[in-house]
């Protein structure tokens, strides 16, 4: 009976806007439309308010997050790094369609923050149906990528509910976000599995689709007859015809996962060769090496080269491994450079971890101990075992989201080094100035009279690139003064800017280096604002890494500092690096 009134009351309705002047009918007929979408925005936030009550109920390891301008969940973990993320999100997928037998095939998509699945576009409704089925209440999202891989959260599928926009989509990503303890993002959608939708390249020549045109540039029409043709560009070929749907497979973590043969192709930009990783650390707290540091004070000239500062740990280099860890797959092995110290918490026996102690670079016994760290970039590429190209890091300098081998060397070994807009100044070296100026001048002199080229800018508190052949060339070409550097035990305004400075600029002038692109924040965390520009560094994206740099902290504001720091560093890098001991 109610729901003939139902019928009733719509059925006089319509009567009685029939009988209304049409312009009045009209207004009167929208009204009733916005009437009736308001209320299926409600029932339907209702309902999305029901399921998420539900699965937070259910899955204590869930919980609701920002994505933009919405909400909605996301999986606390308890380890994160991008690689073991991006493979989770994969099996998220093929788990599926394995289940409900959908093929499909990797594609090499262009960007390495994801991987992305074709699959046809006949199956696009079993994808769907499969996912929601075993996804339909659970923390993944569906999102439409836009151009350049961005996200249009306008669009997402969560708490079960599939919209128009994703259905009728030749590209979708399904991601879980994963969440630190605290409820941080530290792995979103950027890390999602796309899926894309491929036609049958009759299909594309029998309707005449815009695609088409685009693809008739690449493919003569004829040789569509029995390809696959992408929904967009890829980095091998958006065609694949039947010659080259060879059957390949590419292993991702514990998983085969099936392709066409030219998908598994090594391609000329990649980077094929190994990167190792050097930390240079000390513990200037350590009673031993603040004895041997005042033993020999009277040769430390006046200025920044011996202040404490210089010396001080706030435990930055275990973060910054975490973050290494978390970020840069790519690393083969990495050292860790110190003054016969090591930290309690490192475990020297871990896999992919060598601790090396100056003494093992060093082939001069006089010139140790050392407090100086131009002395010690000179000796670094003498590390036995690292390899040709390598990175160089100091402690204080943490990734702040994936990267690749491709953002500090191209293919064919030419490094990307990170010029600073920072200037050293023009004039003489001057007594007493900071020790990167008067370094840097010292390096332009020696370049100047051998290239009659001026060097003037910095580089950035960021990694390194580093080859190992071009600091073996600078410290023969360049005998005199690198031994002068290697032997200065403190910073001094004779010293050379080598590891940095001249290692970057020459090899640019002798063609294997190039100016690098990277997007770095810098925070002196003795500066009066430093508390604040560390919380608007935990919430800013868009940046490869961060320096947290302590200049010059006073005596009264160590320990205030140090607590802030410990802070922020544990919340950005909750989780252990395998080369923590368990214990500590």
């Amino acid at each position: 009976m109610k729901g003939s009134s139902v019928i009733n009351r719509r059925s006089m309705t319509r009567m009685a806007l029939r009988t209304l002047p049409g312009p009045v009918a009209e207004r009167a007929r929208a009204s009733r439309r916005r009437r009736r979408q308001q209320a299926a925005a409600v029932r339907r936030e209702e309902r999305t308010a029901a399921r998420r009550a539900s699965l937070l109920a259910a899955d204590p390891e869930v919980r609701l997050v920002a994505m933009g301008a919405q909400e909605g969940p996301g999986r606390v973990v308890s380890d994160f790094t991008v690689s073991r993320a991006k493979e989770h999100n994969l099996r998220l997928v093929t788990d599926v369609l394995d289940e409900v037998g959908v093929t499909f095939f990797l594609v090499r998509g262009n960007s390495a923050r994801r991987y992305v699945l074709g699959v046809h576009l006949r199956d696009r409704p079993a994808v769907f149906r499969a996912m929601r089925a075993r996804h339909d209440l659970s923390a993944v999202w569906a999102v439409t990528p836009g151009p350049g891989g961005s996200v249009g959260l306008a669009s997402a599928y969560v708490d079960g509910g599939l919209r128009s926009g994703i259905k009728s989509g030749l590209v979708v990503r399904f991601a879980e976000p994963l969440l630190a303890p605290s409820g941080r993002v530290v792995g979103g959608l950027e890390l999602g599995c796309d899926v894309e939708f491929w036609r049958d390249g009759e299909d594309l020549v029998r309707e005449g689709s815009q695609r088409l045109e685009e693809v008739r540039c690449k493919v003569p029409a004829p040789a569509l007859a029995g390809a696959l043709v992408a929904p967009r560009p890829n980095r091998v070929a958006d065609v694949v015809p039947v010659s080259a749907q060879v059957p390949g497979q590419v292993m991702i973590g514990e998983r085969v996962v099936p392709t066409f043969e030219p998908f598994t192709w090594p391609l000329t930009d990649e980077v094929t060769f190994p990167v190792d990783l050097v930390y240079t650390w000390v513990d200037g707290a350590d009673p031993r090496h603040v004895q041997r540091r005042s033993r020999y004070s009277g040769e430390a000239p006046v200025g920044l080269g011996a202040n404490a500062s210089r010396y001080a740990s706030h435990d930055e280099l275990r973060f910054s491994l975490r973050s290494v860890h978390m970020y840069a797959p790519f690393v083969r092995h990495v050292y860790v450079v110190t003054d016969d110290q090591v930290p309690t918490w490192l475990d020297q026996e871990a896999s992919g971890l060598t601790v090396v102690d100056h003494r093992d670079i060093f082939d001069d016994p006089t010139a140790l101990p050392t407090f100086n760290s131009h002395a010690i970039g000179t000796r670094l590429h003498h590390i036995p075992g690292l390899s040709e190209r390598y990175l160089y890091l100091n402690d204080d300098v943490f990734l702040a989201r994936m990267r690749r081998a491709e953002d500090y060397f191209h293919a064919n070994g030419i490094a990307q080094v990170p010029f600073s807009p920072a200037q050293f100044g023009v004039g003489d070296v001057v007594r007493g100035e900071v020790a990167p100026n008067s370094a840097g001048k010292n390096v332009r002199a020696l370049l100047q009279a051998d290239f009659g080229r001026i060097i003037t800018h910095k580089f950035k508190h960021a990694p390194h690139p580093q080859i190992r052949a071009v600091m073996a060339e600078l410290e023969q070409r360049y005998a005199e003064p690198v031994a002068r550097t290697t032997r200065s035990r403190f910073r001094s305004t004779e010293d050379l800017g080598f590891a940095a400075t001249m290692h970057h600029h020459y090899a640019l002038l002798t063609g294997r280096a190039v100016p690098g692109q990277t997007r770095m924040s810098y925070v002196d965390i003795a500066a009066p604002d430093a508390a604040q520009r560390l919380d608007r560094l935990q919430q800013k994206g868009g940046i490869d890494s961060f320096c947290l740099n302590d200049v010059d902290t006073p005596e009264g504001s160590r320990e205030e500092v140090h607590a802030m720091v410990g802070r922020f560093l544990r919340e950005r890098f909750p989780f252990r690096s395998p080369w923590e001991r368990a214990d500590a």
